[in-house]
């Protein structure tokens, strides 16, 4: 059966959706008389059990592919194995998923149960709407209604892409955020990269911006397929945690490569700042309301004289801003840009809009990289670096 377009999708009354987004969770559960099974005992698993037992609903039992944590209990559920799990409950009851990361795909999740017979399978979305003050916004979800507001945006934002994965992979995501609907996120990519050399070439003459540097990551990739084949590497990490083992990675670079590879150890955004930066070491490390204060600056002022062909951003949502305060070097340079769109429910429509306008000649492209909308990726990539087909 065709799915309806995205125009028709987004044409619900807000109205509706927000009853929608309201009634989501009883309306699922109530067609098996609120016997829920919660597939996942991890963080969202934990906290999915207190939110329903918060409105009198008390899940059957939790279920895990972790055996280490088979016939252990939480909160008093036992925690069974999937296939005693499916034999006890799967025709009677709904099998809740609440596994969100960046390392699982709910359509193999749904798969997997369906094979032992479960046959009401639901994602995590209805959870989220019904406990917006517990669960959102996070990342790419918020309440739906927020989608259908930009319902113009969106739309506009679906005629940029310029292959067919690309809008298979945004019209996927949209009816995520609108429906909860998981089934049409891709499936697991053969490669994580923000290096796609099967779309876009790279050249001897590169002189990259890696804003969200963390440990390396991007520059070890650089190195496993250039070499030294590139002229210079700007690394920005703000983390004080992460930023001392990008130094200590770049030290154990061989020359002419480590001459290469510069650090900055601050972030970038709109203007020139003062923001708090919450440490962690890890990929989420961002811009926060807590944290230790840290210089921000505006990609146009530490770039002003410095040429760039290539900028990444992978920073927790302040890529938008950071793309505004470059705004005159990207103009000046036409680099290829690869920029995380997942952050915020509304990235995925309004970057590839601003940059649209930045680049009006760049070609746009959309790929998925991690388990169910995390580490999407939008390329803009100048005609003359694209792969020849």
């Amino acid at each position: 059966m065709q799915r309806e377009s995205l125009a028709a999708l987004l044409q619900e009354p807000i109205t509706s959706v927000i009853r929608r987004e309201r009634c989501a969770l009883e309306e699922l559960l109530g067609t098996r008389d609120n016997r829920v099974v919660l597939f996942g005992s991890g963080n969202l698993g934990r906290r999915a059990i207190a939110a329903l037992q918060g409105v009198g609903i008390k899940p059957l039992a939790l279920s895990d592919n972790n055996q280490a944590l088979w016939d252990t209990r939480i909160d008093g559920l036992e925690i069974l194995p999937p296939v005693k799990a499916a034999e006890l409950y799967g025709k009677n009851s709904t099998f809740l998923v609440t596994i969100w990361n960046e390392f699982h795909w709910f359509r193999e999740t749904s798969q997997q149960l369906r094979s032992y017979g479960c046959d009401q399978i639901a994602p995590y979305p209805p959870l989220h709407w019904r406990f917006p003050e517990i669960f959102l916004p996070c990342l790419l979800n918020d309440l739906p209604h927020k989608v259908y507001a930009d319902r113009n945006q969106i739309l506009a934002a679906a005629e940029t892409w310029e292959d067919e994965e690309s809008k298979t992979i945004f019209d996927a995501n949209i009816r995520l955020r609108a429906r909860g609907d998981l089934e049409g996120i891709p499936g697991r990519p053969t490669e994580n990269t923000y290096l796609p050399l099967d779309l876009l070439q790279l050249s001897d003459r590169d002189c990259f911006l890696d804003c969200g540097a963390t440990c390396g990551e991007m520059t070890q990739d650089l190195v496993k397929k250039r070499g030294e084949r590139f002229t210079l590497f700007h690394a920005v990490e703000a983390d004080n945690i992460s930023y001392p083992k990008l130094e200590t990675y770049r030290e154990g670079l061989p020359e002419p490569i480590k001459g290469k590879v510069k650090l900055l150890n601050c972030a970038v955004g709109l203007t020139r700042s003062i923001v708090h930066f919450a440490h962690s070491g890890q990929t989420g490390s961002k811009i926060s309301s807590e944290g230790l204060p840290v210089e921000c600056f505006p990609i146009d002022e530490l770039f002003a004289d410095t040429p760039l062909t290539f900028i990444k951003m992978d920073i927790e949502g302040a890529e938008y801003d950071a793309l505004l305060g470059g705004i005159k070097v990207i103009q000046r340079d036409k680099p290829i840009l690869a920029i995380c769109v997942y952050h915020t429910q509304s990235d995925i429509w309004r970057i590839p809009l601003l940059v649209r306008e930045m680049l009006p000649n760049h070609n746009l492209y959309l790929r998925a990289y991690e388990g169910d909308g995390f580490q999407t990726v939008m390329y803009a990539v100048p005609a003359k670096r694209l792969l020849p087909q």
